[in-house]
């Protein structure tokens, strides 16, 4: 019989497999707003304006490409999401570094909270769905490479552009904003660069991303973050919006 950590194991693999084509608008969501994230209600969609399923962050070392968890019902899962690293440190390779995740919110004053807990995260087969890795809270290239050279593979960064991370970001509610990757000198814990995406799913637009569901003015913080923030107020479609999100998506 399987123990417990087996079957959940086994579920996620499942659900990746679920979802290596499940992103776009056909996925369920409702629009209750607890923060800058659109969370899901139920099994239906009450949201009339585009919505953003994946999402790109970019920094000076590190780009992330970020995409909301559905699971085998087709629903969207707030507690957690999916990241693949398309750009790595140089130092990565070399084992001198590390890589952290964590989360973070804002109010409305711009205020931000950052969890002080590390999230843990899993790499998976981003074509098969098969999990590679224990639940973690760091990640060096030394942790990951005899997998790699199993999959024939001797470089980083083709390794992390073949596989995707699913972080447990333990936000049922989808109250936090923001996914943080961090990179840290491992001789120091010393953190040398980081990057920061907004968590899907959120408001394709900006111009809708720009307030609260209370009609509040959303913080400044938040609004920097969207992807599509240069193209606020340019007489871009709705449908428009859609497609650039979904381009966005792995």
């Amino acid at each position: 019989m399987k123990n417990t950590k087996q079957i959940f194991t086994t579920i996620l693999t499942l659900s990746a497999v679920a979802f290596l084509t499940a992103c776009g608008s056909s996925n369920q969501v409702g629009s209750s707003d607890l923060s800058s994230r659109v969370t899901p209600t139920g099994n239906t969609s009450s949201s009339t304006k585009p919505l953003a399923y994946c999402n790109q962050a970019s920094g000076s070392d590190i780009t992330a490409k970020l995409r909301a968890y559905v699971d085998s019902s087709n629903n969207v899962r707030m507690d957690y999401a999916y990241a693949r690293l398309t750009a790595l440190p140089a130092t990565f390779k070399s084992d001198q570094t590390y890589i952290a995740m964590w989360k973070w919110m804002t109010n409305t004053s711009g205020a931000t909270y950052l969890d002080p807990t590390p999230l843990q995260f899993l790499v998976a087969n981003a074509s098969t769905g098969q999990v590679l890795t224990a639940w973690k809270t760091t990640l060096r290239w030394s942790d990951v490479v005899t997998i790699a050279s199993g999959m024939g593979i001797t470089d980083p960064q083709t390794f992390f552009n073949s596989v995707n991370i699913l972080v447990d970001l333990k936000d049922t509610q989808g109250e936090y904003d923001v996914l943080r990757i961090s990179n840290y000198d491992l001789s120091t814990n010393k953190m040398l660069n980081q990057v920061d995406g907004l968590l899907p799913l959120f408001y394709a637009n900006p111009a809708d991303y720009a307030f609260e569901a209370t009609g509040a003015t959303r913080a400044t913080v938040l609004q920097n973050l969207h992807p599509f923030k240069n193209y606020k107020d340019q007489g871009y479609s709705a449908a428009q919006f859609t497609s650039m999100a979904q381009g966005l998506c792995f």
